[in-house]
């Protein structure tokens, strides 16, 4: 096989604006059909790329598409009844995050991939920022000694925030921001720590009127060689901001999407000043970059979707495996646990 056919289940916001336009560019990637509930509007995005078949049930693409591989880019309490059915007929897949809302679902999802030997992929695609992946080498290469601590926080305006109003999925769950902003920290802080969450305590507030939705969460872990740590999500913000920072005995890395900066014991003045030169001019390169007008998916999106489309085509990983998306979900899970007991919580793990 040189070339797969792609299905799209779910024409909402990150498939119009970013796997569809993304995929569209591979020349191995043939997007042959899509699902979605408003069938006319379907027809009408469909036709601007070229997508010859829409479905109004994932069930019937599945069926009748012939296709070789879909995207699962439906609202997060779907995602388990759309990728267990395109496992079921033999079709690998790529599903946005979370990989459901439960842990026992997400293993079984991974335990069929598995058995049918498909390939089952989650889109962690924020895992995948540049500085984020440096700060995972710089860790992983002792440079900082024995890691002691780590912080990460991801907030940012709301769900509503680059998308569209009609979402109101995100409140389907009381456990709202957990599991909008939730997986995506919870990735990248296990990526760069390499190192299992065993515990964690966590509390939550909700702030928003006449809704049961923990709208801000922020809590504590514990990792399996011993690090202690931070985490905090957040909507309702002034404004979008994430940042991990590692702290070891040997020195300490502060990453966000903007720099990256590592510190050690030895940091005098000289070398203050011309770290601050080289962060100064990566900050300004980015932010030209963002206010460029260029309204092309990330970085981010291009190399998820073709690490995906490769491991389908010549066998191997994607980039972040269905294994990987049910560790988050076991955290998730045990953030949600103590959140609602006010207690400690060991994180369940299943393989």
């Amino acid at each position: 096989m040189d070339k797969i056919s792609v299905g799209i289940v779910g024409l909402g916001a990150i498939a119009k604006n970013m796997h569809v336009p993304v995929l569209s560019t591979f020349e191995n990637a043939e997007l042959k059909a899509a699902t979605e509930v408003d069938v006319k509007r379907g027809r009408e995005f469909a036709k601007k790329w070229n997508i010859v078949e829409v479905y109004d049930d994932y069930n019937k693409m599945y069926e009748n598409a012939n296709l070789d591989a879909v995207f699962v880019c439906l609202p997060s309490f779907l995602h388990f009844d759309a990728v267990k059915s395109a496992l079921e007929h033999d079709l690998h897949v790529f599903c946005e995050k979370p990989m459901g809302l439960k842990s026992d679902d997400a293993y079984e999802l991974v335990k069929m991939a598995k058995k049918r030997n498909l390939v089952l992929a989650v889109g962690y695609n924020r895992r995948l920022e540049k500085n984020y992946e440096e700060a995972a080498e710089i860790a992983k290469s002792l440079r900082l000694g024995n890691i002691l601590q780590a912080h990460g926080i991801l907030v940012n305006p709301g769900p509503y925030a680059g998308w569209i109003p009609s979402s109101d999925w995100f409140f389907k769950d009381k456990y709202g921001v957990l599991y909008d902003s939730g997986p995506h920290l919870i990735s990248i802080m296990m990526h760069i720590l390499s190192d299992p969450i065993t515990e964690v305590s966590a509390r939550g507030i909700s702030t928003m009127h006449g809704l049961n939705v923990f709208d801000n969460i922020a809590g504590v872990f514990n990792t399996e060689n011993g690090v202690v740590g931070t985490f905090n999500v957040g909507w309702k913000m002034a404004s979008n901001y994430d940042s991990i920072q590692v702290h070891g005995t040997g020195g300490s890395v502060f990453a966000n999407p903007l720099e990256v900066e590592v510190r050690h014991g030895s940091y005098g003045s000289l070398e203050r000043v011309a770290d601050h030169i080289k962060l100064a001019k990566k900050i300004v390169g980015a932010q030209v970059g963002r206010m460029s007008g260029d309204k092309r998916p990330s970085e981010t999106y291009f190399r998820e979707d073709r690490g995906f489309v490769d491991a389908v085509l010549n066998g191997g990983e994607p980039l972040v495996s269905g294994e990987e998306g049910l560790r988050v979900l076991e955290v998730l899970e045990a953030i949600k646990g103590s959140v609602d007991g006010g207690k400690v919580v060991e994180v369940r793990r299943h393989l």
